[in-house]
């Protein structure tokens, strides 16, 4: 959800006397007067008479535990305290210039007391507009509550590390927040490719950061490159919202050491380390309207979020129109639940930046870190989600693996040219991964040059639905890859498939070259099983392929089912080759040109009956309803029509629950149909119990009755 930054509600008092303090006992005998801090003086201790207006005029107030009590700090940009001076509480009232402090915009000295007194000291500070300061010390802030800071279109920069650790991965940020909540906005943080750990966030309730830009974070192997790094414990630190917004993150770079599986080359614009989940956890990170582009290194990602896998809980990630570029191993690293992309445009890294492939992970990639646990519910729509134009693409560009609950709709997934790799990776490559799939529905994309791919460690626990997508692809280049198909595995072994692949819409432009295009379905020697390839199209202009449905060179039984399918510019005659020994996939009611049927080369086609259900499915019955039922009708080329034979589930609407019927048929040569099935399900009558004492209750639209 969106964030309103804080600001002062304190309504000074309205003074005309003034005065000019010499000493700290003149701010403790002045009441309802305007202290004019001419002078300098030491004020450890003092607490100031009642309603006072401080106004700052090139004084300097030093010492500690310095009492306010409730004065009010005129908003003007100069000092009226030495940057060691503290007070005994978070000053409140107005929103201080960092100047009050002694920094000074423009010039070369350090800024780094001033800001951290003004961190420190206030709630709410300020800048000089477009102001300019140097920060070149690490600091750490612990106090609670928040502060806010209105840059004013300020900068601050580092102009030198001779105060950072430049030897340990992960410590001397320039600013770590430990429990303050804090809002930035309308900035810039320069790194002068000096340094490169700005931010470090944890134990806060809320952080806020609006129309800032971060550039130009550097750093030597073997430590990180972070512009903002977050490690919370959700539950305990009371973690309620991360807002981005209108926010440029550009040039992050950290050096490696050519091992891209170590800590050395680390570098992200955001990475939220969550810890502390359980299933009452509610909190929310909204990025929107930010730009990221150059981050680069051996482990280089915009934004890096992980926690919370095998927990459902309602803590989300929100990121809309979002623009991110030139990322070197991924764009986003999700392995947390809920998330939503949305509105946003992903583009791989430029050519120059390719160094081999152990560089490159999937652009936008969602998995569990933890085995054989899910993380639960993305949402993926109306994206691009892309390679960059005139060049390769060097791996997949979205991958899901160990996910339950993902919605990936309305995107736009396109590679320039067709390359070795899928638009959408099912599964994993790595062994620790087991590839758990449930409840995954990709439909109504468009696709450019790329499809699906299952990898070796795939798992699907139910249907995957791959549904109403349009894939277009064009020779654009002298390889087409190897072996490509719109729906594919190069696995050589094993068990894939578990699809239903259905109502797509496919254009091939073969341009002069057809020999690796292998249509809708390609394996390397996996079996394929399960897979319900139905209502598709397929058109193809210039060159038909020799394989133009499809390619296996593992079993493709008859547990997978081709049905109502057509090409358009190919025959449907041996449109399909299958080099292992199970050729029996069940194909039925497919067409190429000039009426022929879709068949399995050197395999007699099977004239199986074909079942068309009555009514429709799934049918809803209130409890205690009536189920009727209306059967199915058989066609077979032969034998003519009839009824099919009603099995299954028997439905007993006294009983809610989910009913399966099933419907079947075997011709006279003995050729089974597919089974049909539908669903019924009988649900609750939601009638209300009686309340004791009142009677039934009855409702009708609109109406309410007292019985």
């Amino acid at each position: 959800m969106p964030y309103s930054p804080n600001n002062p509600t304190f309504t000074p008092p309205t003074l005309t006397e003034t005065y000019i303090p010499t000493s700290a006992s003149d701010l403790e005998s002045n009441p309802n007067k305007i202290a004019i801090i001419t002078n300098s003086f030491d004020a450890t201790g003092v607490t100031l008479a009642s309603d006072q207006i401080i106004r700052p005029n090139g004084g300097v107030i030093s010492g500690t535990n310095i009492n306010l009590n409730d004065a009010y700090i005129e908003e003007v940009a100069q000092q009226a305290f030495s940057p060691s001076a503290t007070f005994t509480a978070v000053y409140d009232k107005s929103r201080v210039y960092i100047e009050l402090f002694g920094a000074t915009s423009g010039d070369s000295t350090d800024d780094s007391d001033a800001i951290d007194a003004t961190i420190n000291n206030c709630e709410f500070a300020t800048a000089t507009l477009n102001g300019r300061y140097v920060k070149n010390k690490p600091s750490n802030y612990t106090r609670n509550g928040l502060f806010s800071c209105d840059m004013n279109g300020a900068e601050i920069e580092i102009t030198s590390t001779a105060n950072f650790n430049l030897t340990q991965v992960s410590t001397d940020y320039v600013f770590d927040f430990t429990n303050t909540s804090i809002e930035f906005y309308n900035g810039e943080f320069d790194g002068n490719d000096l340094y490169g750990r700005l931010f470090f966030l944890h134990g806060q309730k809320d952080v806020y950061f609006d129309n800032v830009h971060v550039h130009n974070l550097y750093c030597p192997s073997p430590i990180r490159a972070i512009a903002f790094r977050f490690s919370v414990s959700v539950d305990s630190d009371g973690f309620e919202t991360s807002t981005f917004t209108d926010c440029i993150i550009n040039n992050v770079h950290a050096d490696g050491n050519g091992n891209y599986n170590d800590t050395d080359g680390v570098s992200k614009g955001w990475w939220y380390s969550l810890s502390d989940f359980s299933t009452s956890t509610n909190f929310s990170v909204y990025h929107s309207g930010n730009v990221v582009y150059n981050i680069t290194g051996e482990d280089a990602e915009a934004l890096y979020a992980i926690g919370g896998a095998g927990i459902l809980h309602n803590g989300n990630f929100e990121l809309d129109n979002e623009d991110y570029r030139n990322c070197t191993r991924r764009a986003t690293k999700f392995c947390v639940s809920n998330v939503t992309l949305k509105n946003s445009y992903i583009e791989e890294m430029d050519d120059s930046l390719f160094v081999n492939s152990q560089q490159v992970g999937t652009m936008v990639d969602f998995f569990s870190t933890i085995q054989d646990e899910y993380i639960y519910n993305i949402n993926v729509f109306n994206n691009t989600i892309k390679g960059k134009d005139n060049n390769d693409t060097h791996y997949q560009l979205v991958s899901f693996t160990d996910v339950d609950g993902v919605d990936f709709y309305n995107n736009n997934v396109e590679m320039f040219y067709v390359e070795n790799y899928g638009g959408i990776r099912l599964g994993s490559g790595t062994s620790f991964y087991t590839g758990n799939l449930k409840n995954i529905n990709i439909h109504d994309n468009t696709f450019k040059n790329c499809g699906v791919e299952m990898l070796t460690y795939y798992t699907p626990k139910d249907q995957i639905q791959i549904t109403d997508n349009d894939f277009n692809y064009a020779y654009t280049s002298p390889n087409w890859g190897s072996n490509q198909a719109v729906l594919r595995t190069t696995r050589t072994s094993g068990v894939k498939g578990n699809i239903n692949f259905k109502r797509n819409t496919i254009f091939i432009n073969t341009g002069s070259s057809s020999s690796f295009f292998n249509g809708l379905i390609y394996s390397s020697g996996a079996e394929i099983i399960n897979t319900i390839i139905e209502s598709n199209t397929i058109t193809y202009s210039n060159n038909s392929p020799g394989r133009p449905f499809g390619y296996l060179m593992g079993d493709f039984g008859n547990t997978n089912l081709i049905n109502d399918n057509t090409i358009v510019g190919a025959n449907g005659t041996d449109a399909i080759v299958i080099d292992g020994s199970d050729k029996s996939v069940v194909i039925q009611n497919s067409y190429g040109d000039n009426s022929t049927p879709i068949t399995v080369e050197g395999v007699s086609p099977i004239n199986r009956p074909i079942i068309t259900l009555n009514g429709s499915t799934p049918v809803e019955i209130t409890q205690g309803g009536t189920y009727t039922e209306l059967g199915a009708t058989w066609t077979d080329t032969e034998d003519g029509t009839g009824n099919a034979t009603v099995g299954g589930d028997t439905v007993d609407t006294s009983i809610v629950g989910t009913y399966i019927v099933t419907y079947n048929h075997t011709d006279t040569d003995s050729n089974a149909a597919v089974q049909v099935t539908r669903t019924v399900n009988v649900v609750a009558n939601n009638v209300p119990e009686p309340i004791p004492g009142v009677g039934n209750i009855g409702i009708t639209p609109n109406v309410l009755y007292i019985i």
